[in-house]
């Protein structure tokens, strides 16, 4: 992958990319960055005649802990959603005006958030799936955070999903309900990843089986 220094340094690309698919990127890209008050790149990881999968990339200085109050407030944004609203509102309403202004379907195909103290890395699963999933991703992390730490209150450094556990390692049958299946946890004070059982609210070890975007 390369990057035009002047104009898209923080996007990554092939040389094939046409500027007018750059150009909504770009703006895409900033838009994020305005919104969530994070350093954002993008990476297109597949170009097809069809459709173009990319990996966004946020890279912010808050804490977990302080992304969770910043969330739960909607602090990320410059006004105050209505309470029905979507707290990542401003990411549909951006990835919404992008695939309008491009001829080619846009889908995410990963969707890591770098903190300060930790790490989440979402792949797709079928199409449009990180987009569907998204809130009740954020939700479930927010929700279940306490039960992600060691008896002695240490947060995983990564928090990668969906996986898959060694006794079903299909790919056959997954769906959008395999984000909420299991998590793949990793800690400094392990060697080993742990596995976290979104259902059962549990963790326990074991062989995984990490998915890439498909």
């Amino acid at each position: 992958m390369m990057s035009n220094p002047s104009k898209y340094n923080d996007i990554r690309y092939s040389n094939n990319v046409p500027e007018c698919i750059l150009e909504q990127l770009e703006i895409f890209r900033n838009e994020l960055e305005k919104a969530y008050f994070s350093k954002v790149l993008i990476r297109i990881l597949n170009n097809k005649p069809s459709a173009y999968e990319v990996g966004i990339e946020f890279q912010s200085n808050f804490w977990l802990s302080e992304s969770i109050c910043f969330y739960n407030n909607s602090n990320w944004l410059k006004d105050k959603l209505d309470v029905h609203s979507s707290r990542l509102e401003q990411f549909y309403k951006s990835l919404e005006k992008l695939r309008c202004n491009t001829e080619q379907f846009v889908d995410i195909a990963e969707c890591a958030i770098y903190l300060a103290d930790t790490s989440v890395i979402i792949s797709k699963v079928c199409t449009n799936s990180i987009v569907n999933s998204l809130d009740a991703i954020l939700d479930t992390l927010v929700t279940n955070v306490e039960c992600l730490m060691t008896e002695n209150l240490e947060l995983p450094t990564e928090i990668h999903l969906p996986i898959l556990s060694e006794d079903n390692i299909s790919l056959t049958n997954i769906t959008e309900k395999s984000y909420f299946g299991f998590w793949g946890l990793y800690y400094e004070s392990e060697e080993d990843a742990v596995i976290y059982d979104v259902r059962n609210n549990s963790t326990n070890r074991g062989d995984l089986f990490m998915i890439d975007h498909i």
